[in-house]
């Protein structure tokens, strides 16, 4: 382990992409918190595959926007982990799952033309915004 990174967030295990996306403590509690926003129950899984495909499951024009969720997670993720390691920023879990809020809201209003909603009813009334599409 001479050459091995410790995970940004935790600092507990080698860092590995299933570490950084799925299994580490603190990115598991923002998976918690996007299921229990969209109103999911569901495992986190560590095949970066599966997990994608968990959020494909909704009706076809629901698809696009919960493969934005997930990329918008992922992107965030990866740019609160630079934001710690280059800029000294504190692991913030909150933080990330707000940006990400964020990213997606401002993905899928810009994207699809029927998705005309505030951020706020995006952030607290998520089933009306995709039942609006």
């Amino acid at each position: 382990m001479a050459n091995s990174i410790v995970c940004s967030f935790c600092g507990l295990k080698e860092e590995s992409t299933s570490d950084l996306f799925f299994d580490c403590r603190i990115v598991w509690l923002v998976w918690v918190q996007c299921f229990s926003w969209l109103g999911v129950s569901s495992v986190v899984l560590i095949d970066p595959f599966t997990h994608f495909m968990q959020f494909c499951k909704a009706r076809k024009s629901i698809n696009s926007v919960m493969g934005s969720v997930w990329i918008s997670v992922v992107s965030e993720i990866w740019c609160h982990r630079n934001k710690v390691i280059f800029k000294g920023g504190v692991v913030d879990h909150y933080e990330i799952f707000t940006l990400d809020q964020l990213k997606a809201w401002f993905w899928v209003t810009s994207k699809i033309l029927s998705a005309c909603f505030f951020f706020s009813d995006w952030c607290l009334t998520l089933l009306s915004c995709l039942n609006s599409i």
